[in-house]
């Protein structure tokens, strides 16, 4: 009797109608990650043009095709980007002859990545390549050391397609240093580890100042004059650090076409970061702001270049 009742059930809610059913739980929003468009790392030609032994000694080994695919792979790794085919990018440089140097203004760069889809078009060139080796005694021994450093700084840009609008444009560095003892002065051969390293060094950096440009850091919430920021252990920030905080302004839009053209950043105050946890991080207003509105934009304070001129504070009148 009981597996009647049980088979009549199944029956019915089978041939119910679809009004009858209940009803599906909604699907969850699909997101979309911001689409990148990578060009091939270049040196600047001021660069190439001040090369030492040593220098052009490395570059027999670095590659920047190498470099470039790198890169990719980290920005991959991220899982925030979906990446340009670089295959798709080296098309388009091919069909229309263009370079690095065409592409340095951003509404070319805008076009060239509207082409391919890509949300934003990342360029990078290579200002800073130097390679010293350092030869010096051990005290008390006839055995030397041999230290070679060899840095890099690449100059990065990244051109929001949509608006045409340069999100980002930051100095990438590295920095490697290889320390060996001989018993004579050798020909100097660079370790393969050596370059590997500095590149990979030189990615991280890259990667997570791409991930500032897109995807900034925002507050995310504001309670007991403690702010919370959507950015945590790995993702670039310390403790100590200060940020200055911006509110979205009202959004541009081109009266000819309706597209619309980003939205003005204003600053409403700073923070310095307090304590970095696995998932978020924690900070505190220095300009004793009583309100931060979630979602408002944080970017990272600059440090001063050397050299330059630090304000002085203004002098009384001489009597």
């Amino acid at each position: 009797m009981r597996s009647t009742l049980v088979a009549a059930a199944l029956a019915a809610a089978l041939t119910a109608p679809a009004w009858a059913q209940a009803p599906e739980a909604p699907a969850a929003p699909a997101t979309k990650k911001a689409s990148l468009a990578v060009m091939p790392f270049t040196f600047s030609t001021e660069t190439l043009r001040q090369q030492g032994d040593e220098v052009k000694m490395a570059l027999r080994q670095f590659e920047t095709s190498t470099l470039t695919n790198k890169f990719i792979t980290a920005l991959v790794n991220t899982r925030k980007f979906d990446v340009v085919e670089r295959q798709r990018v080296q098309t388009l440089l091919d069909e229309f002859q263009m370079d690095q140097g065409g592409l340095m203004d951003p509404a070319r760069a805008a076009r060239a990545g509207k082409m391919i889809g890509a949300d934003y078009f990342l360029m990078g060139e290579i200002s800073v390549f130097t390679v010293n080796v350092v030869w010096r005694p051990i005290p008390n021994t006839s055995k030397l050391t041999r230290t070679i450093t060899a840095q890099i700084i690449v100059d990065m840009r990244i051109v929001d397609t949509r608006t045409s609008r340069i999100v980002a444009a930051d100095k990438g560095e590295a920095r490697q240093e290889e320390r060996t003892m001989h018993d004579a002065q050798v020909q100097t051969v660079f370790a393969p580890d050596l370059i590997d390293g500095l590149q990979r060094q030189l990615c991280d950096s890259l990667t997570l100042q791409t991930i500032d440009g897109v995807y900034p850091v925002k507050i995310i919430g504001f309670s007991g004059g403690v702010v919370s920021l959507n950015r945590g252990q790995g993702g670039g920030l310390d403790v100590g650090q200060v940020l200055e905080v911006f509110s979205l302004g009202e959004e541009m839009i081109d009266p000819d076409t309706g597209e619309s053209l980003g939205s003005e950043e204003v600053k409403v105050g700073a923070v310095r970061v307090t304590e970095v946890l696995p998932r978020f991080s924690k900070a505190v207003p220095l300009d004793g702001a009583a309100v931060l509105p979630n979602g408002a934009i944080c970017r990272k304070v600059k440090a001063a270049p050397q050299g330059a001129a630090q304000p002085q504070p203004p002098r009384g009148p001489r009597w």
